[in-house]
């Protein structure tokens, strides 16, 4: 009796045993399952991060080009503004002085229908500078965000 009762203790414990085998073997798989899930989200992230980094590069780019058309139309106005008063010099100077009048007002006018248009761009691109800069500043946040979640991920893994 007693060597059937330790057979039938050692089954019920080989049972036990393999249950317990059983869960372990499952919650061993789910814990691989979500490690791939977060190690799968980290890569998402971390190509998020560089797809946005890149994007940053191309705006930082586009910015710099902005930049340098802008320094050329300022250098467009300062030679119009100096051409501007070299024709007003020389209309002073002028032979007759209805002709004078006439080549000062047509110069005059023109000149100051392209200061106008020179004006009128560089305010543009000072806006759209700004609308870069905004961009910039919230894909910088972005990233910083991205980055913060991604060490998180990171940190629970």
């Amino acid at each position: 009796k007693e060597k059937d009762f330790l057979q039938e203790e050692i089954i019920k414990m080989k049972r036990k045993i393999e249950e317990e085998a059983k869960i372990a073997t499952t919650s061993l798989e789910k814990l691989q399952a979500k490690a791939d899930d977060l190690q799968a989200l980290v890569t998402m992230k971390s190509e998020k991060i560089l797809e946005m980094e890149s994007e940053r590069k191309e705006q930082e780019t586009i910015r710099m080009k902005e930049i340098d058309m802008l320094i050329e139309l300022r250098d467009i106005v300062e030679d119009q503004k100096t051409r501007i008063a070299s024709l007003e010099e020389e209309v002073e100077r002028g032979d007759s002085a209805q002709r004078s009048m006439e080549a000062q007002q047509r110069l005059l006018c023109e000149a100051e229908a392209k200061t106008a248009e020179a004006e009128e761009t560089v305010e543009k691109w000072k806006a759209r500078m700004a609308e870069a800069e905004l961009i910039m500043k919230e894909m910088e946040a972005k990233i910083e965000q991205e980055e913060e979640e991604n060490r998180m991920l990171q940190e629970m893994i």
